[in-house]
């Protein structure tokens, strides 16, 4: 049994018996005028300056108190005068042997009847009326042995749920403080007085009151779970005032504040930046809960359990984000796909009406619009198609042994003629998918066109260990921060007046099918041009007629 924390309670009942006993009973020796009773309560005096001076002076030491106690009573059963009173000696007798019975942790029944057969004959010895001796010896022994029982029982019981209290709060997963808001109390009831009815409003009107009203909060133990999520060394660096207090927390703080100020004894607040002690932020959920005592919240022991949401929180702030993402998906790629049909169908329902009427050359350009934009829709399509295999692990990707500058060729083909194509003399050779290939060029180029500079070319070249196919444009360069975002998905740098809404899966998609051929692409800018570079791999036999180049 622990009995550090009992010391001052023991203290203190040994304090009020001893003086209890001694004025009372000397009121009764003044009144009747006995003064062999008045002589006797004096062991009971000396018990009660001995406990009184420890309880005073901060120095609990019990064990001081009792020698003091039992070398007093000792005296005082030596020197009783014949026919004194014995009641007062009784009393201390047995406040002593129920104060020493906590200290028994074993054999306490065997304690418990040794003492009181003690007491028994103590009470025996110095009563002289053989009757009235054994009477009152066995009086006291049984009201000594009940006593002590229900002492004993009240206290290990209180043991128990203390320490069972203490296991849940030191081994718990959620970081927990006990926490001292009495100070609190005091400066808000001195807030009270001065005519404040309003706290929160005071708060309001004075945001740097609450910060230092939170300066009186004392946190009075603190568990493993709060050292970790508050990155400190140990629990005893937590303890003391509270740190940490700065605006961030200023609404949780006043939430507090208000709970003492109202007489709540629950309230449940959230602390969107809490810091560690090594500046790291948290979101957190902080459960505030003051015991009651005779109907009052108990302002000296308040828990407050903290549960770090950090993630939860960024995880609904995502999803949010992706929910948002997605509906701007829905439209942007509704109204994408509109566009360019809306022109297949329109020219396909002319023609179909009409045909006779058109000459060639207005046929072949009808075509060509036709082509063109079934080419956009097919692009769109392709996109989805691949950011949903992707996401899914279904993405098959085949790898061949083809020629890059003629994959260049056959795309810039396809384009506008203000798209410049520069590209060397001879094949290079990649391992890749010839497919994948087209749609990256395609969607670079398109995304070169729709918000980059006037002029946009086409470079294609290799090294000793890649091949690079370049977009380049005569764009403004991109803010750092933006130049990784651009890759994200469903994200769009900014809207150019007059074109509609990009997807936001091109270059998502497009780099995704670059690492998936074990290449990559990035975006640069050399102060002149912007560029999105694709680097693959060559192919075995790429690489070795470059070596053999090199050697010559």
């Amino acid at each position: 049994m622990h009995l550090s924390r009992l010391n001052e309670p023991i203290m203190r009942i040994i304090a009020v018996l001893s003086n209890i006993a001694w004025i009372a009973v000397g009121l009764v020796a003044l009144l009747t005028g006995e003064m062999n009773l008045a002589i006797s309560t004096w062991p009971a005096l000396v018990i009660g300056i001995a406990a009184m001076a420890s309880l005073m002076t901060g120095r609990l030491n019990l064990k001081a108190v009792l020698v003091i106690a039992v070398a007093a009573l000792a005296v005082g059963t030596a020197t009783l005068p014949p026919g004194g009173y014995h009641t007062p000696l009784i009393i201390a007798l047995s406040t002593i042997g129920m104060v020493l019975s906590l200290y028994v942790d074993r054999a306490s029944m065997t304690y418990l009847i040794t003492y009181a057969v003690g007491l028994m004959v103590v009470v025996m010895i110095i009563e002289p009326d053989t009757t009235n001796g054994l009477i009152t010896a066995a009086t006291s022994a049984v009201a000594f042995a009940f006593m002590t029982y229900i002492v004993r029982w009240l206290v290990d019981r209180n043991s128990r749920e203390t320490q069972r209290y203490r296991s849940l709060f030191r081994n718990s997963p959620v970081a927990m403080f006990e926490e001292d808001f009495t100070g609190v109390a005091l400066l808000l009831n001195e807030i009270r007085e001065r005519g404040v009815t309003d706290l929160e409003q005071y708060l309001t009107e004075h945001p740097d009151a609450a910060l230092r009203i939170a300066g009186l909060i004392e946190i009075r133990a603190a568990n493993d779970s709060a050292v970790r999520l508050l990155e400190a060394e140990s629990a005893d660096q937590l303890l003391g005032q509270l740190r940490n207090r700065d605006n961030d927390t200023l609404e949780s703080i006043t939430c507090q504040l208000l709970a003492v100020w109202n007489g709540d004894d629950h309230i449940v607040v959230e602390v969107p930046n809490a810091k560690t002690l090594k500046g790291a932020r948290r979101h957190l959920a902080l459960s505030w809960a003051a015991p009651l005592v005779n109907n009052k919240p108990d302002l000296a022991h308040v828990s407050v359990a903290a549960v770090d949401i950090t993630e939860s929180r960024e995880t609904r702030t995502a999803l949010e984000g992706l929910l948002r993402s997605k509906d701007e998906l829905v439209a942007t790629v509704s109204h994408e796909l509109r566009t360019p049909l809306t022109t297949v169908v329109g020219l396909a329902d002319e023609l179909a009406d009409s045909i006779e009427s058109f000459d060639a050359a207005e046929l072949r350009e009808f075509v060509a619009l036709i082509a063109s934009e079934g080419r956009e829709v097919s692009t769109i399509v392709e996109d989805l198609l691949v950011a949903a295999q992707t996401e899914n692990g279904h993405l098959h990707l085949r790898s061949e042994h083809i020629d890059l500058v003629a994959i260049a060729q056959e795309v810039h083909h396809t384009l506008a003629d203000d798209v410049a194509l520069f590209v060397p003399s001879k094949p290079v050779w990649v391992a890749a998918d010839p497919v994948r290939i087209r749609q990256i060029l395609r969607n670079l180029t398109v995304n070169a066109k729709r918000y980059g500079g006037p002029e946009t070319r086409i470079c294609v070249a290799a090294n000793a260990s890649a091949a690079v196919l370049e977009v380049r444009d005569t764009g403004t360069p991109l803010p750092f921060k933006e130049r990784e975002a651009i890759f994200d998905r469903y994200y769009r740098t900014r809207q150019v007046p007059g074109l509609t809404a990009s997807v936001g899966l091109g270059l998502t998609v497009s780099r995704q099918l670059a690492r998936s051929m074990e290449g990559d692409l990035i975006y640069a800018h050399d102060g002149e041009e912007a560029i999105f570079e694709l680097s693959l791999p060559l192919s075995e036999a790429e690489i070795g007629g470059t070596r053999r180049e090199a050697t010559a």
